[in-house]
This record gives structure tokens, C-alpha cells and sequence, in this order.
């Protein structure tokens, strides 16, 4: 006998340290938007997202990108599907939803966040703006640059928005459009004449009569200009401006007609307002992070003033090197966000500062949440920002606190949304709960990277000069201690702003050069590791806690998914455990083939198992609550080429050596040459991977792929969406359910009880028995007539035979069906078990 590997095993570890270029156009369309949105050279098929330095803000400009090249995405798209391989399977092409492109009217209920600004005491509430001091790159055309402002108004609804005080309070409104000009013209001799035409243009924004925007064109004494933008913040936050960057040099450059618009401000305030009954199920949870919450710190003068006027603030830059590393290899230790470092290193910072074991910090995110599926904000202007508290407590060790900050942020229900709804849009007695509770003292806002607004093709870049005082000095600062960071010039900056009247410059001088040298250690600790860490979040279909993910014995760099089983896989790991010998779960396939590319037929095994998460599974259970599967990224295919004569025996072998379930994949392929051009295909599986129907569409892929060469489409689904749409249905319904059905049943349907004698033998037969073609056509026939299916012909005669054989008036067996009854997009393509048996 000849016995040799004509193909030699693929090593997945090299495989991994491998770049894999895109394939289809798909893939590479959105390889090309990440390269562009992220600023990198290359994208590989299997590069994560967030360990490229994308963050939740930057996942908006993609799906805005996508979008526009006709693939539709949603932010949370990119959160559930990181690489560009999941990416492409989740996408959709096709219409957009359609969204009224005409200008908004009408009312708008006040955001969360808008009825936190007017609680606030501010004695000069119409100056309260945000700016830019802009640089332009060549001489702006004042005329086409008063144009490309009004198409701006015009476009974006928010920017029209106006206030009135009544007797119910502030009521909005959209203004229509008008042709007065937002644009100043000015000429400034030095910085100080350029200063005081910043404060002028900051103080006259009007939020009864407009407008809201005021843009400043100077030309300064030595020929340059300065372009100042100011939007009152009721209408504008950080993610807006970069859409208005975008808009505006697109209009001033050739009127282009603006990019489609997308949900109204108006329309997003009306959805929280419905999702109110939702978000007061996470109460419990706001109520947790802030009831006895240590909060107050260590502050030189507390009763000392709270106001604009008196504010400081103290900068902390990191250079290129640590920021690349920060935002492109630190991630990847831990699967993190930027932000869980950013705040891991506060945590523990702030923690040493005030000698407590935890810190409560109040969150500001872009409040952008995926919330609702007829709701797209990506390019929709307007104060979205969310507000939330953190109760952040770190552990003792880096690795560790970076684990379990992390886990703390991913439990923040509805991406914290839920608590600004609830603190000012929610009943009554919840919004006087929520007050009554202890306050955050420290906020912190990570902004994203702006270098992409600012690149070569921007018609601007940031002026250093000052753009004014952006608002009413007297108005209160918006807590003790504000942070906020952004990545310019490839360098992250932290702001530190406090008064000067609480605390001493030095005091918190001290605080940032330890979250200096914290951040630093933990950039460090990240790059240095040598292997990749995951939280339980990482996988959130999973049921399992740290300690058990860290004790299975799957290298945590392989694994891609892990999540339960199904309740059919559940029972055949039960019985593979329970009698593992008798191998009654062993599929196997056996084909002649003439004419076969061994190399080629390889390849097309190996794609199919890239394709399917459910081929590259393993099963565990020891030390687990429940059993899981897991997922790995690579696995090499176990594909074995033979030259022997006994094939029946190397099949019987085959199926008596069985799986082991912890390591996958669980198929095996023998293929023997048996002549010349002529070969003997042995195709081994567990039937806890997939069922026949899975195995037909598998076999039907590979000879796709065979015959044609190419990658196929990437498949619509994952077994995993199955599993995840399991999760969410109720049990509860579902066992009323098959009770009140199974009622009439008296006993079970014993059929060895109603056969005499018994035998007295262990094990299984088959009794095959098969009907000719006559038969078989009077009993379709018969069927016909009836309008049932021969499927139910049959069953209605096992009912029959069973009934005649116990004598019960009602009997119950259990019917194979398909399981794919689920509504999901591409079930009917998706690999795995999920046929079911019913009573």
C-alpha cells in the first residue's frame, strides 16, 4: 500500500500572520473606504475595525461612505461584524430607505441634552457655541462662499432651528429657509483686531429670531484669510462638523447637489420619546451606578465658583509613536476600544488621587446609537450627545483593569442613552429619582481623530490663533474636572478644564502627569503582549464568565465566536457523551469522481470552511454552566490523498475513529486514487455540525467553486444569527405553548410496550423497506386528491398504525422537520443543524 499526504497541511498559524487581500469587488469597495476613512496604506480580509484605530464615530463616517457606493450598512453593523470579511456578508445593496429631502417644518420636541442646557443657569443662554478658526488653503471667493453657506442652512434642518419661551416652557421650531446672509466680511490688522471680531460674531447668535450659524470671513494685513464658524450648540456637536466640512467644501466648490439627507432631528427626538417604556427597564442600572457612589474629590477650595470665567486648562499630548500605538496595536490586546483604555488609565489614576476604589465619571458619547432601524443620524446635524454615569472600578493589575473596565462599559445598557431619556424626557417620578441621586463630578469626552476633516484635499486647516470666547463667561462650567481628548497631526491631546477658584493648578497638574505615566505603562503593557486577551462582551451570544473564558482550551487569538448550542446539538452532544462508542452521530458520504484536480478540489474545501462559521467549530463543556461552541478564525482542512485498495475498510475505519469534539474542524476528507484519471471521495462529519440539507448546500458550493474557480458571494447569514434569533424567543410562550397542545395526551406512545414478546437484545437495526414505482405514484395520486402532501399521507398512516397498536385514542410521535422557519435573511443557504423534532 502507498500512504502519503499529497497535500500537506495547511498551517493555520502562518495563515493568521498572513495579510489576506479582498477578494470580491465587495470586499475590496469596503477595504477601499476603511484605507481612506483610517488613513492606512492596506486592509486585510481578516483586520479588525477597532484594532485599525476605528471608534464609534469614525464607524458613522464608513457607513456614510458605504452608503454613498450604494452598499448599506448601519453603525452597528461594524460593531457586530469587525472584519472586512463579516463586514461584506452583513452588507446589503439596494434602495436606501427613503427620507424626505425637502426642507423640515414644524415642531420639534427638545432633546435630553437640550433640556439639560436650559436647566442650566446660564444668564446669556444665546451664547453657548461651538467654533472653528479656520486657515484656508487658497483665497475663498466671498460670493461663492456666501452661496455654498445658504445651501448649507438650507440642507441641514438644525441649523434653522428656533427657540421661544412659553408658558410650558421652550418649545423649537424649524424655521423655513430664507436668503439673509450668515457671512460677515471683515479686514483685521493684527491678532488682537482678529480676537475682537471672533467675540463679536460669538455674541451675535439670536435662538428666538436666528440665526444660529455666523460665519467670519477676514482678510488679515498680510494678505491671508481666516475663516471663523459658529453654531450656537443647541444645533451643532462634534460629529456634525464634520459633516458640515464635507457639505461645505463640496458646495463652495461647484454647487455640487449635497449628498441625501438623512433622519430628521425632529423625527430622532419623537423615537426616544416612543422608546421611553423600553429604556425604564435599565432604571435598576442608572440607580446602581450612582446610589452611594463615592463622587466628591479631592478639591482645594469646594465652595469656590463654578463659572466660564474662571476656567483653566492644562494639556496632555502624546507624541506620533505612542498615538499610533494607542489607536492601531493597544487595541488588539484586549480587543478593546480606544476609549476602554482611555478611561481604564483615568480610572486608576483618579482612584490613587481620592484613595477610593472606584470613580464615577459622567460619559459624554455622540448619542448616535443604532438604535432603530428606520432611523439613519450618519449625516444628520444637530446636539445628539448622550450624558451617563460610570461607576468605573479598577483592579489592581493593568491586564486585569483593562478586562474589567471594559466589561463595565460594554454593560451600559442602550450605549447610555437611556439615562438622559429617562433623567429629562421620562415620568415624573423617575426624572425626581434620577436627580436625587449622586452626581458625577469629572466628565469625560473622547472626540475621535479629526485628521481626515483637515487632510491634503480639505480646502482648510485649523487656525492656532484663538476664535473667541464661545460662551457667556458667567454661565456655569460644566462640571468640577472636563476632559477631552482628539487625535490631530497624528498626535492625541487630552484637555483638562477646571476652575481656577475650586482647584489649584498644581493639583491638577499632578493628576494629569499621573494619567501620563499610567496611559503610557498600559500602551506599553498592550504592545508588549505577546497574545491576544477577550472579555466575556467579546462574544455576546455566549453565556460564560471571565474565569471560564480564560480556562478554555482554545487559544483566545484563534477565536473568532463563541455562542451555545442549539437545543438539537444539545441533545446529540448528550447522547455522543453518554455513549460515546456506538458513533450513531458519524455522517458519511461516499462518491466516485472521474476526472479530478486534487489541488483544485482542496481549494474548494478550504473556502467552504472560511465561509461557514459552523465548519470551523469545536464543542466544550467541562467547566462550563452550559455547553459552547467555538468558533476559530483559520482551521486547515483534513484532506488526505491514498492510493489503497480496501476502500470499504478504510471507510469503516474512518467512521469507527470517530471526532473529537474539542478540536475542530469535525469533517474529514479521504480521497483515493482508485485508476488513472479515476478517484474514491470518503467525506466523514458529526451530525452536530450540520444536517442533510446543510450537507447538500455544502457539497453544492464546493462544485460551484470547483467548476467555476472564484470565491462565490459571500452567504447572507451565519448559523450564529440563527442562534441569536433562538435567544430571543420565549420560553415561557413557548412551553404554554406545547402544553396546551400535548393536553389530550394521556400517556406517551409506547410502541416496544405494545409489542409481544419483548426481545430480550441491546443495540439497533434498520428495517428498510421500499415501495415500487407504482406504489409510490397511486400513493401521490392519492395524496393529490386529498390536497395534502405524501408527507402527510404518511404520517396520518404511522398515526393509524400506532393507534391500532396501543389502543390509545390519541397518539404523539415525534416528526423531523427542517427548522428553518426562522425569519432570517438566507436561512435557507445557511450551513448547520437545524432540523428539529416535533411531537
Amino acid at each position: 500500500k502507498l500512504d502519503r499526504k499529497a497535500l500537506p497541511a495547511i498551517d493555520g498559524t502562518q495563515q493568521q500572520r498572513e495579510h489576506v487581500a479582498p477578494r470580491s469587488a465587495l470586499e475590496k469597495s469596503i477595504a477601499a473606504i476603511w484605507q481612506d476613512v483610517l488613513a492606512i496604506d492596506s486592509v486585510g480580509l481578516e483586520d479588525n475595525f477597532f484594532e485599525l484605530g476605528g471608534d464609534s464615530i469614525v464607524s458613522m463616517q464608513v457607513v456614510s461612505r458605504a452608503r454613498q457606493a450604494g452598499i448599506l450598512l448601519s453603525p452597528k453593523d461594524l460593531f457586530q461584524h469587525q472584519t472586512i470579511r463579516s463586514l461584506a456578508q452583513a452588507a446589503r445593496s439596494g434602495e436606501q430607505p427613503l427620507i424626505d429631502q425637502g426642507p423640515a417644518m414644524g415642531a420639534v420636541a427638545l432633546a435630553p441634552v437640550q433640556q439639560w442646557f436650559f436647566e442650566q443657569s446660564i444668564p446669556e443662554p444665546q451664547h453657548w457655541n461651538q467654533s472653528l478658526l479656520l486657515v484656508p488653503r487658497e483665497a475663498l471667493n466671498a460670493d461663492a462662499l456666501d452661496r455654498a453657506l445658504a445651501q448649507l442652512l438650507t440642507h441641514h434642518d438644525s441649523l434653522r432651528l428656533r427657540y421661544e419661551q412659553t408658558e410650558n416652557g421652550r418649545q423649537q421650531a424649524y424655521a423655513a429657509p430664507t436668503i439673509e446672509s450668515v457671512l460677515w466680511q471683515r479686514q483685521a490688522q493684527s491678532v488682537a483686531e482678529l480676537n475682537a471680531l471672533c467675540d463679536e460674531a460669538q455674541r451675535s447668535l439670536d435662538l428666538q429670531n436666528g440665526p444660529l450659524m455666523r460665519a467670519l470671513l477676514v482678510a488679515m494685513a498680510d494678505g491671508a484669510q481666516r475663516l471663523l464658524l459658529v453654531i450656537h450648540h443647541l444645533a451643532v456637536d462634534g460629529v456634525s462638523w464634520r459633516v458640515l466640512l464635507e457639505d461645505l467644501q463640496q458646495f463652495y466648490g461647484d454647487g455640487a447637489v449635497a449628498m441625501a439627507k438623512t433622519s430628521t432631528y425632529q423625527r430622532w427626538v419623537a423615537r426616544l420619546q416612543d422608546h421611553l417604556p423600553t429604556f425604564e427597564n435599565s432604571l435598576g442600572h442608572w440607580q446602581d451606578q450612582l446610589r452611594d457612589a463615592p463622587h466628591d474629590l479631592p478639591c482645594d477650595r469646594p465652595n469656590g465658583a463654578l463659572e466660564n470665567r474662571f476656567e483653566h486648562k492644562l494639556e496632555l499630548k502624546l507624541d506620533a509613536e505612542q498615538t499610533r500605538k494607542l489607536l492601531q496595536q493597544a487595541p488588539a490586546a484586549y480587543r478593546t476600544q480606544v476609549n476602554d483604555l482611555l478611561l481604564t488609565a483615568l480610572a486608576r489614576s483618579v482612584c490613587r488621587w481620592s484613595g477610593q476604589g472606584s470613580t464615577l465619571i459622567q460619559l459624554e458619547g455622540h448619542g448616535r446609537e443604532d438604535l432603530f432601524d428606520d432611523i439613519d443620524l450618519t449625516r444628520t446635524v444637530g446636539w445628539f450627545t448622550s450624558l451617563f454615569p460610570v461607576n468605573l472600578i479598577p483592579a489592581s493589575d493593568l491586564g486585569a483593569s483593562i478586562k474589567t473596565i471594559k466589561e463595565q462599559l460594554r454593560a451600559v445598557p442602550d450605549k447610555g442613552l437611556g439615562y438622559g431619556t429617562l433623567r429629562y424626557l421620562g415620568a415624573p417620578a423617575i426624572r425626581a429619582q434620577l436627580a436625587a441621586l449622586p452626581q458625577p463630578r469629572i466628565t469625560f469626552n473622547y472626540l475621535g481623530q479629526f485628521d481626515r476633516q483637515f487632510d491634503d484635499a480639505a480646502m482648510f486647516v485649523p487656525s492656532t490663533e484663538g476664535s473667541g470666547v464661545a460662551q457667556d463667561p458667567s454661565a456655569p462650567l460644566g462640571n468640577w474636572l472636563t476632559i477631552e481628548g482628539q487625535v490631530y497631526g497624528a498626535e492625541l491631546s487630552l484637555s483638562w478644564g477646571f476652575s481656577r477658584e475650586m482647584f489649584d493648578a498644581a493639583t491638577i497638574q499632578r493628576l494629569v502627569d499621573d494619567y501620563a505615566l499610567e496611559l503610557n505603562a498600559l500602551i506599553d503593557h498592550c504592545y508588549a503582549l505577546e497574545t491576544t486577551h477577550a472579555t466575556p462582551s467579546d462574544f455576546p451570544l455566549a453565556r460564560i464568565s471571565q474565569a471560564q473564558l480564560d480556562a478554555l482550551p482554545v487559544a483566545v487569538s484563534t477565536l473568532e465566536d463563541l455562542y451555545p448550542l442549539s437545543p438539537m446539538q444539545q441533545g446529540m452532544l448528550f447522547h455522543t457523551l453518554h455513549e460515546p462508542q456506538v458513533g450513531a452521530y458519524i455522517s458519511q458520504l461516499r462518491l466516485d469522481i472521474q476526472g479530478l484536480d486534487p489541488v483544485r478540489f482542496a481549494e474548494a474545501w478550504q473556502t467552504a470552511l472560511a465561509r461557514h462559521d459552523i465548519l470551523r467549530s469545536s464543542f466544550h463543556w467541562q467547566g462550563l454552566d452550559t455547553a459552547h461552541q467555538a468558533i476559530v478564525r483559520q482551521v486547515a482542512l483534513p484532506l488526505e490523498v491514498l492510493e489503497v485498495t480496501d476502500t470499504d475498510a478504510l471507510a469503516d475505519a474512518e467512521r469507527a475513529q470517530g471526532f473529537q469534539l474539542g478540536i475542530a474542524p469535525l469533517l474529514r476528507l479521504k480521497l483515493v486514487r482508485t485508476g488513472t484519471d479515476a478517484w474514491h471521495l470518503i467525506y466523514t462529519s458529526h451530525h452536530i455540525l450540520m444536517d442533510g440539507w446543510s450537507n447538500a448546500q455544502l457539497l453544492a458550493e464546493v462544485i460551484q467553486y470547483y467548476a467555476a474557480g472564484q470565491a462565490l458571494p459571500a452567504p447572507t447569514g451565519k448559523y450564529r444569527d440563527y442562534l441569536g434569533w433562538l435567544q430571543q424567543q420565549s420560553a415561557a410562550a413557548g412551553e404554554q405553548f406545547w402544553k396546551a397542545a400535548l393536553a389530550p395526551l394521556q400517556a406517551p406512545t409506547l410502541l416496544a410496550e405494545a409489542l409481544r414478546p419483548p426481545v430480550g437484545a441491546e443495540g439497533s437495526e434498520e428495517y428498510r423497506v421500499a415501495l415500487d414505482s407504482r406504489a409510490t405514484q397511486r400513493l401521490a395520486e392519492f395524496a393529490r386528491q386529498q390536497k395534502v402532501t405524501l408527507n402527510t399521507l404518511l404520517q396520518a398512516a404511522w398515526s393509524l398504525l400506532l393507534q391500532r397498536y396501543t389502543g390509545q385514542d390519541c397518539v404523539v410521535f415525534g416528526a423531523t422537520v427542517a427548522g428553518r422557519s426562522a425569519p432570517l435573511p438566507g436561512i435557507e443557504e445557511q450551513l448547520g443543524l437545524f432540523i428539529n423534532t416535533l411531537p
